[in-house]
């Protein structure tokens, strides 16, 4: 697990909540506090969709909505003169992108990154899910390397903490 406290605040909330940097990921959850507390789960009911609709999520295996289709929800809640209590985001990389960074392990479920601002500071943690323990496997130290990659490519500026 990767610890990073986002050190330019402003730059890093308007690549999240209005630029396109984050827009290919699956938002798994998301709470925001501002004057009352708001609970997302990105988690999509296949219900409110039509067959074809149905089809095609079911052949992406898409199970999340994207970040761009529930962020302008958030900034909605966010934006104004006072700046939100707290908010958690936990976005997670599609299965796609998963296979596309390890195609020789079957056993990654989820890769995560958790977004949590509170008290004026913005801290980032990586995090995986595998569907089977296997010792000495080590994804987590590669998804780590990947946020990293990530957010040097999109000039996110950050300090590692040491946990």
């Amino acid at each position: 697990m990767l610890a990073l406290n986002i050190t330019d605040l402003k730059d890093f909330t308007n690549k999240l909540f209005i630029g396109n940097v984050f827009d290919h990921f699956w938002l798994n959850e998301a709470s925001i506090t501002t004057f009352s507390s708001f609970s997302i789960d990105g988690k999509l009911q296949s219900a409110f969709f039509d067959s074809d609709e149905q089809a095609s999520l079911q052949q992406s295996q898409r199970t999340c909505a994207l970040w761009k289709e529930i962020k302008p929800y958030c900034y909605f809640m966010i934006r104004g003169k006072r700046l939100p209590l707290q908010f958690k985001i936990i976005l997670q990389l599609p299965s796609a992108e998963i296979q596309h960074l390890f195609p020789d392990s079957v056993n990654i479920a989820n890769l995560y990154l958790n977004i949590q601002y509170r008290n004026q500071s913005l801290l980032c943690t990586t995090g995986f899910s595998c569907n089977t323990f296997i010792p000495g496997f080590q994804p987590g130290t590669m998804w780590d390397d990947q946020i990293v990659n990530f957010l040097q490519k999109n000039n996110i500026s950050y300090e590692e903490i040491s946990l």
